[in-house]
Order: structure tokens, then sequence, then C-alpha cells
């Protein structure tokens, strides 16, 4: 992986891949590429998807519970039009090799007062505020871990983290942040994918009682994960909207929560299959 870039070279490439993108797809009465502009503007958009992909920042968003290692990935803490952030993920992160207790990463973010006007591409980042998942906290051996983390646009993202000590079959996983479905291996190794549609519960206070869910200060991840000694958990009645967002086209709107009702994934379109790329 290479070094890392400044927020004006992230923002040039992604300004400039989405003006390569545009040139692809024309909108009606613009004139359409030769077949050859075409596949030489199709090089460079996935050449830039690279790099981004290369060049984004590998920091600590969790720490393990059970054996204190750091969960890093790659994340774009510059702002949120960037391709991290896409519900259609069309391209791949080589994230360095987790603990073997981590199971999948969720998360919130929250804009303020914001208005998200950079945004271009559909961006579904969780709620306003911190939530655990109750179906997987029932999981054996499951324990949540909450983070902070400011973007340089003043936005704040809460990453959580899922773990257990226990095998936990992907099928009973969720998607990760960001994303609408994810992949997995069944039994006989193939690659399918799933949507979970587990309700989402806001009332922190008695998972952290409970043991089920801690919390941890990912600019000090040797601290560990806390409580170690009756801390008070710090995001307990946040102000925000408790329902998932959506982004697009510089706009936010809401789209309620999860109902717990089983999804049959396959009504969602078998045209979303292109989409294996999506990481946990």
């Amino acid at each position: 992986m290479s070094d890392t870039f400044s927020k004006e070279e992230r923002d040039r490439l992604v300004t400039g891949a989405y003006e390569l993108e545009r040139k692809l797809y024309p909108k009606p009465g613009e004139e359409p590429l030769s077949v050859r502009e075409a596949g030489q503007v199709r090089e460079r958009f996935y050449a830039s998807l690279a790099e981004y992909a290369d060049r984004l920042p590998r920091v600590v968003l969790s720490v393990c519970p059970y054996c204190e290692a750091p969960l890093k990935k790659a994340f774009d803490p510059f702002g949120v039009d960037g391709w991290w952030w896409h519900v259609d993920l069309q391209v791949s992160f080589d994230d360095p090799a987790p603990c073997e207790h981590f199971q999948v990463l969720l998360g919130a973010l929250s804009l303020g007062e914001r208005a998200p006007t950079e945004v271009r591409a559909e961006v579904r980042p969780g709620p306003d505020v911190p939530f655990v998942v109750p179906a997987l906290l029932e999981l054996p051996g499951m324990v949540a871990v909450i983070g902070r983390t400011e973007l340089l646009t003043g936005d704040v993202a809460y990453p959580i983290g899922y773990f257990s000590d226990q095998e936990i079959p992907p099928l009973q996983l969720h998607q990760p942040w960001c994303r609408n479905m994810y992949w997995f291996k069944d039994e006989e190794g193939n690659s399918v994918w799933s949507v979970a549609n587990d309700e989402f519960d806001f009332d922190l206070l008695p998972h952290v009682e409970a043991g089920r869910l801690r919390w941890a200060e990912l600019a000090h991840p040797d601290s560990g994960v806390f409580p170690k000694a009756g801390e008070v958990f710090p995001w307990s009645g946040l102000e925000g909207d408790r329902e998932r967002q959506q982004l697009v086209a510089g706009e936010r709107d809401l789209l309620g929560l999860p109902t717990g009702e089983v999804l049959n994934p396959f009504e969602e379109g078998e045209a979303e299959e292109d989409e294996e790329g999506s990481q946990s």
C-alpha cells in the first residue's frame, strides 16, 4: 500500500474520477464517446478507483474486547463523497487482517445541521446516533464496541464493531456499515449473499450494564475497551434522528428503521449480484 494522501490530493482524485464516470455515461442529448475513447476513459476511471482504494488511510475503527487488538480498516475521513461510503461499492480495499474475534463493522454518522451538498452517488451511513442490533448481541459470545471519530467535514462517525469468541455462522451476521447486502461462503464454498433486516436499539445503557456493549477511545487503542472501573458511557442520549439516512445528489432523506422481518434477498433483484466486492 502506498502512502496515504492529503485532502487536496484526495479531492482532486475523486472529482476527476466523477468527471470520467460522467463521460462514460453521458446525459440524454450529449455526444457519446467512441468505442476507443470509452475504453481509454474506462481504464483511467478504474485506475482512479484503484489509487483511491490504495491510498486511503487504514485507521483504527474499533478494539477487540477479547484480545484488545485494534481493528484497522480503510476509511475515508475526508468526506462522504468518496467511494468508501457508497452503497454501490465499485472498489475493494486491502485491509489489515482483523483478529479472529472480529465479526462485522456497523456504524452511524451525524452530519449535524450540515447539508451533504458534495454527495452524488447514494450513501447509507446509518442513523445520526449510535445503536446496537439486539439480534447480533444475542449470538454466542457477541460483544459490540462503539468508537467515535470526526471527519474533516465536521461530521461525526460512530463505528460499531462486533466481536465474539465463538464461531458464528455468516448467515446470522449483518451487512457491513454503508452496504445494503453482504457476501459470504456457504457450507459448499459457494459465494452467496443476504440482506439482514434486524431491528435497531438506541437505548444503549442496558446493553452496557449487561456487558454486551463496550466502547473504545480510537485515538488511544492501547487503552483497550471500557468500562474498566465504572466509567460512564459517553454517548447516551445523543440528539439526532433515530432512523436510517440516505444521502444522494446533495440531499438527505430518512428511510425508517428495519422491521425485524426476514427478507427474501432475491426480491431486491438479481442484478445486484455484481456487488460481490462489498467488504465486511
